[in-house]
Parts: C-alpha cells; sequence; structure tokens
C-alpha cells in the first residue's frame, strides 16, 4: 500500500501526478544544467519530458517555482545525508571526516546545479523569489543545528576549546564552505577530495583542546 507523508492512503491519480511531475523535474533538472537557469525555457522542458508546455503549468506556477522546488529537494537530500553521518556510531572526529567525505561527495555528483544557485544567488533572494529564499534560510538553518549538536558533543567530550558549539559548527563550515565555493565556481579541473584533510587539519589546529 502507497501511503503519502501523513500516512494517508495515496490514490491511483495522485501516484501518476507525482510521476508526471518527476518527469518534468527530470527534464529540468538535464536541461539547467546544460543551458543554465535564464538559458532555459519552460517550453524546452516541456519538449524535454514530452509535455505540451501549457500542461507544464498544472504541476508548477513558473519557472521559478520549478526550480527551487529542485533546490528544497536537493538541500534536503543533503541534510538527510548529514543527519544520517552525525546519527552514526563513532566518535565525533570520526563523524567530522565523514562529514567531509558526505559533503564533498554530494556537491561533486551536484555541481553542475549548485554553479547555477552560486551564478544567481543575489538573484534568487530578492524579488519575489524572496519567499522561496525564506525556506531555503530555514532548512540552511536546520543544517547548521545538525553540527551545533555534533560540536557540542564534542565540547562535553573535553575535545575542542572553550568556544561556543554554534562558533564551533560555523568556523567548521566556513571553511567547508570555501573550498566548495572555489570548486563549484572553478573553470578549470579542482580535485575537492584532495581537501579534505586540508579542512580536518586547518579545523582542528584551532579548535582542538591542547
Amino acid at each position: 500500500m502507497n501511503l503519502n507523508s501523513d500516512g494517508a492512503k495515496v490514490t491511483r491519480k495522485e501516484r501518476e501526478f507525482q510521476a508526471r511531475r518527476r518527469e518534468i523535474m527530470n527534464a529540468a533538472t538535464r536541461l539547467f544544467a546544460e543551458k543554465g537557469y535564464h538559458g532555459t525555457a519552460m517550453s524546452e522542458i516541456a519538449k524535454e519530458a514530452e509535455f505540451s508546455t501549457g500542461s507544464l503549468y498544472n504541476f508548477f506556477q513558473n519557472k521559478e517555482e520549478l526550480y527551487f522546488t529542485l533546490l528544497l529537494e536537493k538541500i534536503d537530500a543533503l541534510e538527510a545525508e548529514v543527519m544520517a553521518v552525525t546519527a552514526s556510531p563513532g566518535d565525533v572526529e570520526e563523524k567530522l571526516e565523514r562529514l567531509i567525505d558526505t559533503i564533498f561527495s554530494f556537491f561533486i555528483r551536484e555541481r553542475d546545479f549548485w554553479r547555477i544557485f552560486a551564478e544567481q544567488q543575489s538573484a534568487f533572494e530578492s524579488g519575489s523569489k524572496g519567499r522561496f529564499a525564506g525556506a531555503v534560510h530555514d532548512k540552511y538553518l536546520r543544517y547548521i543545528a545538525n553540527m551545533v549538536a555534533l560540536m557540542d558533543e564534542g565540547k562535553e567530550k573535553g575535545l575542542f576549546k572553550d568556544l561556543g558549539p554554534e562558533e564551533l559548527a560555523l568556523n567548521f563550515f566556513g571553511i567547508l564552505n570555501t573550498y566548495l565555493f572555489i570548486f563549484v565556481n572553478s573553470a578549470e579541473k579542482y580535485d575537492l577530495n584532495q581537501k579534505k584533510k586540508v579542512v580536518m587539519e586547518i579545523f582542528f589546529d584551532g579548535a582542538r583542546k591542547r
């Protein structure tokens, strides 16, 4: 039996709607990666997904909503992977190493999509797109909260200096995000995997209790 997130039975009509919606989202993902956000028209997404252009608007109001639906879905996927690591067995240092590997691997897989977001971030956060930016911000705060809890665990076990867990988490992500930004925006080949050890060394050189 197919159930939705509220535990209610999903009808065949609803399953078909979601399957068609997924086809549109998959087509949009391919075209956004190939042509960029502004270079992709709804008519092209419709053609790629084998829909009429008009029928797309039964699923998404416009291209903005389609893009941000994809963005929020990817953030949810990343958050789920991060939560799986933070909730897994192991000491804090081991979990941080696995987190770096998990986050870097995620961005390597999704590099084209995140490049579009980086290029258009200021525009996406303004005007009519502000309502989407609020949802992205809320999800980012939950993402950070997972890291704060892990840093708090490390503090309790005497691993870190006398710094607040929020400060530790933000510093960790600051180092991580620097390399992610370079990777996403680099026009040349950039081996992100080689930076995993560097992130750990920089963070623990400053944060480890001695």
